[in-house]
């Protein structure tokens, strides 16, 4: 009876094939391995065989379709043998696959065959099997690194690596490294300008919505079968107001790739953590854009804020730029209301403790509205008079406002840059008199930790300090931009809320 139980359990014929063993050729392809595995199990008279194949699966990924269903049916008892082509199609980390073949197996009475490795549970341990799993995992572990440093060589060719495209982009049929604009660019420029205009993201969202334009999310799953879940099914056009937000963020559209920006923890952990942003890859002009920098620039600008929907404060077009000069803190929009003819800005900080912090001060619309229309007048007619000398005026500017921060920037950044050499001579030191036994293991530990933190918090500022050292410089390279930009408004009568938002940074 125990026999005939045996022999109507399945034999479980199971195939892996990742997308690096594509390379190695036929020899450990999906039909090659089936082929094998059937040839085997009818010579040795084994009945009642199943295939189970993972086409396109990492080793290193127990998490597979089909490797999975096979151990449903092990936890089931169905089954009573499992063969594969050898260890690494069973896995690629040594001590999972060990776990599977030693204890798993085992526990449930199924016999394991790994045919080229010369593996059956049923004769006895393969004192070998441990080792080549540890091989099989260092194959793994090279692979992944290899893969990792061509992917950064690739990105900084200019080569787009991601798996999937941009909304608003495809990748080019004839290099598919290179992106070219699908036939949603249109609505990407679209989606800038609305935020140029002053719509929240919010806003923009339920436009796209109503307009029935697909997802990104949507568009994977149409073209790649990707995040295919019911709700993402049935709503194909439900835009979120953090999709909009993301794709208004997006460098990609200035025509430059910015990549790299994140890494998995390894090549066992999947999990995806972000990478320093000096180890990211910039490359520019990899492929045309979709707007301009000035725009980008400013949409930055209007979606750092915390935005109502204009239809509450149709007044309130000075939305994110204003700012108390006694605490730097942004001012508060107030509607006409009662006595007041008109809306008016005051300290937030000041409405928000009661009168505790700050001052009692506001200034109207129509004040504000009036001292800024005579700004732009004066500046877009002295621009019109003589272009060059503008330039030069403002770039001036520009130097007197932060003349004092650069040199006390520069000064700082000299300092940790001076620090972090020091501490890598000490840290070396500190190697060398450890291992040669002028200091303890402890005390080594100890100070080359409290050494490496120090050097980590140093190298952190200095790279805050060289990003703010080039906003600097960026502003007075800025000077031609913004006096061709400016010039056009010479007889302007009316703000708009587009018009502020692009010329204005902030109002003290």
């Amino acid at each position: 009876m125990a026999k005939l139980k045996q022999q109507i359990k399945i034999t479980a014929l199971y195939c892996r094939l990742s997308r690096d063993d594509e390379y190695s050729g036929d020899s450990v392809s999906i039909q090659t391995q089936k082929t094998l595995l059937g040839q085997f199990a009818k010579e040795r008279g084994f009945t009642n065989c199943e295939y189970f194949v993972d086409d396109g699966y990492s080793g290193t990924n127990y998490n597979r379709p089909d490797f999975q269903r096979m151990l449903n049916l092990v936890e089931d008892g169905q089954v009573g043998i499992v063969i594969v082509k050898d260890l690494s199609r069973l896995g690629r980390d040594y001590l999972q696959t060990g776990y599977y073949t030693e204890v798993v197996f085992p526990e449930r009475n199924v016999r394991f065959i790994a045919i080229n490795d010369n593996v059956d549970s049923a004769i006895g341990d393969n004192e070998f099997a441990p080792f080549k799993n540890i091989i099989n995992e260092w194959y793994a572990r090279d692979s992944s690194r290899k893969v990792r440093s061509a992917l950064r060589a690739k990105a900084r060719n200019g080569e787009y690596t991601g798996s999937y495209p941009p909304f608003g982009y495809c990748k080019d049929p004839m290099d598919r490294h290179h992106l070219i604009p699908s036939e949603y660019a249109p609505v990407v420029k679209r989606m800038f300008q609305m935020a140029l205009e002053g719509q929240t993201t919010y806003a923009i969202a339920r436009k796209l919505e109503k307009e029935q334009i697909p997802t990104p999310r949507a568009l994977l799953l149409e073209a790649y079968g990707k995040y295919e879940t019911p709700e993402r099914a049935k709503y194909p056009s439900k835009w979120d107001k953090n999709t909009v937000r993301g794709i208004l963020r997006n460098p990609t559209y200035l025509g430059k790739l910015v990549c790299q920006k994140t890494q998995k923890k390894s090549f066992k952990d999947k999990h995806v953590v972000a990478r320093p942003e000096e180890e990211w890859i910039t490359v520019e002009g990899t492929h045309e854009a979709l707007v301009d920098q000035a725009t980008f620039d400013t949409v930055q600008q209007r979606i750092q804020v915390k935005q109502p929907a204009p239809a509450e404060n149709p007044e309130n077009k000075l939305r994110g730029l204003m700012f108390c000069s006694g605490c730097n803190t942004r001012m508060a929009f107030s509607a006409a209301s009662g006595r007041q003819t008109c809306g008016r800005y005051c300290c937030s900080k000041h409405r928000r403790y009661g009168g505790k912090e700050c001052s009692s001060h506001y200034i109207t619309v129509k004040q504000i509205n009036a001292v800024l229309l005579e700004d732009i007048q004066r500046h877009a007619s002295l621009a019109a008079e003589d272009k060059e000398k503008y330039i030069a005026y403002l770039m001036q500017l520009s130097e007197k406002e932060w003349i004092g921060e650069k040199a006390a920037y520069t000064k700082e950044a000299e300092q940790c840059q001076r620090r972090i050499s020091e501490l890598d001579i000490l840290l070396k030191r500190l190697y060398e008199d450890n291992v040669f036994g002028r200091i303890s293991d402890e005390r080594f530990a100890s100070l080359s930790a409290d050494y490496e933190a120090e050097s980590r918090k140093l190298k952190d500022r200095y790279n805050e300090i060289q990003s703010l050292l080039a906003n600097y410089a960026r502003q007075s390279r800025d000077a031609k931009e913004f006096a061709a930009l400016v010039e056009q408004y010479t007889n302007i009568t009316e703000l708009t809320e587009e018009l502020l938002h692009m010329l204005i940074d902030t109002i003290t």
